[in-house]
């Protein structure tokens, strides 16, 4: 007779049928498709390309993450991709690159989250170019990234390169 009492109890907690929550995998997949918005179109360069060659600077913050415009001496490239050449900015009248501003208004208007902007809710872009690239050419480009709507605008230096820091203020 025991046995069949066992037998009838453990038939009762088969049979139940307890309803599955998708709360948790749903919080799981939520966050991870957010990261993945967050992360989307922010480039870290820790090393720039063998082409571009930094400028020799003091250098008093480290950098953050932001849209990447490198200029080498023959193309310039937004966040890795081709947009003109360096000799065709150059040959440019005024101080809009039209390819320069459209490309980064689209990456402004596409970029999702926090990291597009400082905390002060500017947008913000870093330029990297080979040091003997004309200042007129970065005249334009940086003239071409305010009218696309980033209005604060980093120039990557080679840091730890002998150049000694300015003195302070007192």
């Amino acid at each position: 007779m025991r046995v069949s009492r066992r037998m009838k109890r453990m038939g009762r907690k088969e049979h139940k049928h307890v309803p599955m929550s998708l709360t948790s995998l749903m919080d799981v997949f939520t966050n991870l498709v957010f990261f993945l918005l967050l992360s989307q179109g922010v480039m870290n360069v820790e090393e720039p390309p063998k082409e571009i060659k930094l400028p020799d600077s003091y250098v008093d913050a480290q950098p953050r993450p932001s849209v990447t415009v490198m200029v080498s001496g023959k193309e310039i490239m937004i966040q890795g991709q081709p947009v003109a050449s360096t000799a065709d900015v150059m040959a440019v009248d005024g101080d809009l690159i039209p390819s320069i501003r459209d490309r980064l208004a689209q990456i402004k208007a596409t970029s999702i989250g926090l990291t597009k902007q400082t905390k002060d809710g500017d947008s913000e872009v870093t330029i990297l170019a080979h040091s003997e690239i004309p200042f007129k050419a970065m005249k334009k480009i940086m003239a071409s990234a305010t009218s696309a709507g980033y209005t604060k605008i980093s120039l990557a230096v080679r840091e730890n390169s002998g150049v000694v820091a300015p003195p302070k203020k007192l």
